[in-house]
């Protein structure tokens, strides 16, 4: 009798495992949503530390929601001074030290320390594992650790600790397939939920000569057909934004073509050259953690670049082709 009770308890054995396995899921999810809307949602004003290959970069960011419109000052703490100024429409850039500022019109969507996940999480099943891992203390507060494990070789992984109150992401890692940290960011200081003044939002090179730059307003405006595509994508990838760009300070138009699997994103960028000109890059190159991988296809210059590894960046550039 008991040989023939067996079978049945190992399919209830494996049954609950599988809904405990889901749930688990579940709850990792929970905390991706509630981590995502805790970065747009919530004043807050700290110092954090960004840590790659042997540099260490400190920055303040000071983070302010009103009338559901969020704006965000950026400043460098060490080295050249560097200051960016964001809200839901432009993004301005400030170099105190070459006296000039530029201004360039969003057209994607940044997803920049705390703030680094997507609004929504579809496809994540079908190409991360979500996990929740013990709660730890990040800058004198209790976080809840969330792995996101990609099934392949053409994404990273992270690790990401979210403050317990308020879900605010506190500390990110960027893993390589070998689970080698790329990157790292840290909250050295934070204050949430606080009041931001205005004066918390502008410049610190505000009323000095500055030489201004700003991206031609036809940018992503004119000229919207696609002519070009991507033959071969790793799985899970697919095309989330298409422009034409015109960079600042350059008369040619570029079409920007951006592909994503719903958390990492890459930019394929098509220019035309000038007959018999030198290719700008051939081949792969990185820098930190961003891959990117140059080709000539005619007389067009194909780049591609995104925060993935090299395999990816360079299956998809020498995959672009014309559309017919």
């Amino acid at each position: 009798m008991i040989f023939r009770l067996f079978p049945r308890f190992v399919f209830i054995l494996v049954l609950s495992l599988s809904n405990a396995a889901a749930f688990a899921a579940d709850a990792a999810r929970d905390w991706l949503l509630k981590i995502n809307k805790a970065a747009h949602t919530l004043n807050y004003d700290g110092a954090f530390v960004y840590q790659h290959n042997a540099e260490l970069e400190a920055m303040r960011i000071v983070h302010r929601v009103e009338n559901g419109s969020a704006r965000e000052r950026l400043v460098s703490l060490n080295g050249v001074a560097r200051e960016i100024i964001r809200d839901d429409k432009e993004i301005r850039c400030y170099w105190p030290d070459k006296n000039s500022a530029m201004v360039e019109y969003r057209k994607t969507d940044d997803k920049n320390f705390p703030a680094i996940l997507p609004d929504q999480l579809q496809g994540f099943d079908e190409n991360y594992v979500l996990r929740l891992g013990k709660t730890e203390r990040i800058t004198g507060r209790t976080a809840q650790l969330v792995t996101i494990t990609p099934n392949d070789d053409y994404r990273y992984g992270y690790r990401l600790w979210a403050d317990r109150d308020s879900g605010l992401l506190l500390k990110a890692e960027l893993l390589d397939s070998n689970g080698t940290v790329l990157e790292r960011f840290m909250f050295t200081q934070l204050d949430v939920g606080g009041k931001i003044p205005d004066s918390a939002l502008k410049p610190g090179v505000a009323g000095k000569s500055l030489v201004w730059h700003r991206a031609d307003d036809k940018d992503g405006k004119a000229d919207t057909k696609q002519r070009w595509t991507v033959g071969q994508l790793p799985k899970g990838f697919r095309l989330s934004m298409h422009l034409t760009r015109y960079v600042p300070m350059r008369e040619k138009p570029v079409e920007h073509l951006v592909y994503t699997d719903g958390l990492a994103t890459v930019s394929v960028f098509i220019e035309k050259q000038e007959k018999e000109a030198r290719p700008i890059m051939i081949g792969t190159r990185h820098m930190g953690a961003v891959h990117a991988h140059g080709a000539h296809v005619g007389d067009f210059q194909i780049t591609v670049v995104g925060e993935v590894p090299a395999e990816t960046v360079s299956m998809i550039g020498e995959s672009v082709v014309p559309m017919h």
